[in-house]
This record gives C-alpha cells, sequence and structure tokens, in this order.
C-alpha cells in the first residue's frame, strides 16, 4: 500500500511540475507572400507563430520596406522567401539588420524555374535577356516541394517539433495533390488553350503544368507599359487564334484589358495571382486553397471547358 502511495505521489508531482514548466518557445516564422505563410503556419502548426512581412494590398516586386520592418525581420527565427528576384528589395533589407543575417529559406532553391525572355522595359525586343520566372507557388507540385522544404528547416530549428511538422507537411502536401488533380481533371477538355493576359506574365508556371499557353502583354516585370506594337500583335493574335477571353491579373488596373477585349468582341476575367491578399480578403480569412479553386473556376468559362 505504501508503495503504491509513493507512486501515485511521484506521479501527481511530475504532472504538477509538467503543468507548471514554461512552454516552450514558438519558432517565429516570416513570410515574404501570402502562399509562404500559409504554408509555413500549416506546417508549423501550435508549435510556430507567422507573420506576412508584406501588409494587405502590397505588390511584391515594388514594395518598400519601412525602418519598422527592420525590427519584425530581426525579431524573427525563420525568414521564408521566393527568391529568383520576386523580392528585390530583401538583399538590402537584410544587409541592414543589426547583429548580422536572420535565418533564411529561399524555397526556389533547387527548384525547376521557368526562364523568359526580357529587357528592361517591355519583356520582348531586341537586347533581350534570360530572366527567371518567380511565381512557383502556381504550380502546385512545386508547392508540395516547398512544404517539405519548410519542415525540413523548422526540423532543424526545433528538433523536438520535427514528427509534428513533418505530418503536417504531409497532410498539407496531399491537399496540394488534390488541388493538383482538379486543376488538371478541370482544364483537359477545353475549346481554347491559350491564357492571353493584359499584363505581365504570372501564370507560366500553371500554364506549363495544365499544357497551356500564356501570352503577356508584357514580360514578367508588372512595372512594363505596352507599346501600341505590342496591343496590334495581341489583337491580330487573338482574332487568328479566335480567343474572345482576355484575363488580367486582380492587382492590376482592368483597363489595359478591357480596351484589348473591345478590339476583338470579346469579355474579360479576372485571375488572381496570389502572392498577396488586399485587407478585405485578410478580413474574411480567404485562404489560398479558396483562391487558386475560384482561379479554376475562371479558366474552365474563359476557355470553355466541359
Amino acid at each position: 500500500m505504501k508503495s503504491l502511495r509513493r507512486v501515485l505521489l511521484a506521479s501527481t508531482l511530475a504532472l504538477a511540475a509538467a503543468a507548471s514548466a514554461p512552454l516552450a518557445a514558438k519558432v517565429r516564422i516570416m513570410a515574404t507572400v501570402f502562399p509562404l505563410g500559409e504554408f509555413a503556419s500549416a506546417v508549423a502548426g501550435d508549435r510556430g507563430e507567422t507573420e506576412l512581412l508584406l501588409p494587405p494590398g502590397a505588390g511584391v516586386h515594388t514594395w518598400q520596406p519601412r525602418p519598422g520592418d527592420i525590427g519584425r525581420l530581426a525579431a524573427c527565427d525563420l525568414l521564408v522567401y521566393i527568391g529568383a528576384n520576386l523580392e528585390p528589395w530583401l538583399p538590402g533589407l537584410l544587409k541592414a539588420l543589426p547583429g548580422g543575417q536572420v535565418r533564411t529559406l529561399e524555397v526556389t532553391s533547387g527548384l525547376s524555374l521557368l526562364a523568359a525572355a526580357a529587357d528592361d522595359e517591355h519583356g520582348h525586343g531586341e537586347g533581350a535577356h534570360e530572366q527567371l520566372d518567380p511565381h512557383v507557388w502556381l504550380d502546385f507540385d512545386l508547392d508540395a516541394r516547398i512544404v517539405l522544404k519548410i519542415a525540413e528547416e523548422l526540423s532543424r530549428i526545433d528538433p523536438a517539433g520535427r514528427p509534428e511538422f513533418t505530418a503536417n507537411a504531409d497532410r498539407l502536401a496531399a491537399r496540394l495533390r488534390e488541388l493538383d488533380l482538379k486543376f488538371r481533371d478541370g482544364l483537359t477538355a477545353c475549346r481554347g488553350r491559350d491564357i492571353v493576359l493584359a499584363g505581365h506574365g504570372a501564370f507560366g508556371y500553371l500554364a506549363r503544368r495544365y499544357g497551356l499557353v500564356q501570352t503577356a502583354l508584357y514580360g514578367l516585370s508588372p512595372d512594363a507599359q505596352p507599346r501600341p506594337l505590342d496591343l496590334m500583335k495581341a489583337v491580330d493574335f487573338c482574332r487568328q487564334k479566335g480567343v474572345r477571353t482576355i484575363f488580367f491579373e486582380n492587382s492590376v488596373s482592368p483597363d489595359l484589358s478591357r480596351t484589348l477585349a473591345r478590339e476583338i468582341d470579346g469579355r474579360v476575367l479576372v485571375l488572381h495571382a496570389g502572392h498577396n491578399l488586399t485587407r478585405d480578403e485578410q478580413d474574411r480569412g480567404v485562404g489560398f486553397f479558396e483562391l487558386m479553386e475560384e482561379n479554376l473556376s475562371v479558366l474552365r468559362e474563359g476557355l470553355g471547358c466541359r
């Protein structure tokens, strides 16, 4: 009986000690773009806290950090970013950090990236040079690989959390494979295969994955302005191919797409590149999978899919 009482007492003391012990600090993660923020949050689970570096509505190519962003970045344990020059402001921001560089994960490292010919102003013409397309999150197979990269990096920071990170990453990768199948099935039987964009070419990975052809008025830079000749070529292309739908990215003005659509007696539909949310989308809790399924619905409508 005394032995039993000693066991019970020891168990009670152990439970009390565990309850009073301080909780392990959560891994603080900073992500540059919305998809990486959502992926990192899902993989980290209860062992991490994820914050997006970009404010709602900001364009990742053109955003300029403020002094307060240096402090936010310095306080994180891991910065997850795309690379491939998507965040041109990032090298300068990292150099400004006190006490050296923060731990970083460049998710495009080791991935097969698309190359696009682009010049400094228009994305075509003489003097063109090869430029890598950074919009990898629009290929859901690449996303699954990125998720595993995040889990591995978090496991290095918090080795005790490896089983949880791995399980969370496996679940998220499975969801991404399901999304990939939805796109593959949904975009198989379509009258058209051409995604004509009145803007920059953000959907090259999506087009490559599902056998579509992206035709953009200008290259990868969202700040480029098309020349009149570009618009004339786009009109001729649409008429030759029988294209009646012009797509444009949600974060840009629809004026150019409407102009092009009028020339071909067509219509305009909006696609979400997904790099960031508006304030309204953030307040409504819109998620990456929701945005992508909306894109699938829009593509099926615009391409005449059965």
